[in-house]
């Protein structure tokens, strides 16, 4: 009975890192090398990253923190303005406000280490 535990759990574990990195394979694969590399040692704080800034960073345009902020995030990776105003969803007053703010957004290939922390990188306002 053990070994068709440990057969049953080895095959689930198997057959979920072959699905995991068969799907997320193709998130950024997209991307031409048109867009700038990240780096987030010289970071450029004057923009906002649309595919790699932090949810924070949305809280310097009046409008965007935390909902629209999260909707881009979500939606992200970009290859250009157009793709974030063809999300799904968006009212006309949130793609007004996202093209009203053009000139303070900014992109540069995703760097999908950073994914997680893009919602929560521990940084709370107290």
């Amino acid at each position: 009975m053990r070994s068709l535990v440990r057969l049953s759990v080895t095959v689930i574990m198997v057959a979920t890192i072959l699905v995991v990195g068969w799907f997320g394979g193709f998130s950024t694969s997209a991307l031409a090398d048109e867009l700038p590399a990240t780096s987030f040692i010289q970071v450029d704080s004057s923009k906002i990253d649309l595919n790699n800034s932090n949810i924070n960073a949305f809280r310097k345009i009046p409008g965007f923190y935390p909902t629209l902020g999260r909707v881009i995030i979500q939606n992200a990776p970009y290859q250009s303005l157009d793709d974030v105003l063809n999300i799904a969803g968006l009212t006309e007053d949130q793609k007004q406000k996202i093209g009203a703010s053009a000139d303070k957004f900014t992109l540069k290939k995703p760097d999908n280490s950073m994914n997680r922390e893009r919602f929560n990188n521990s940084i709370y306002r107290l």
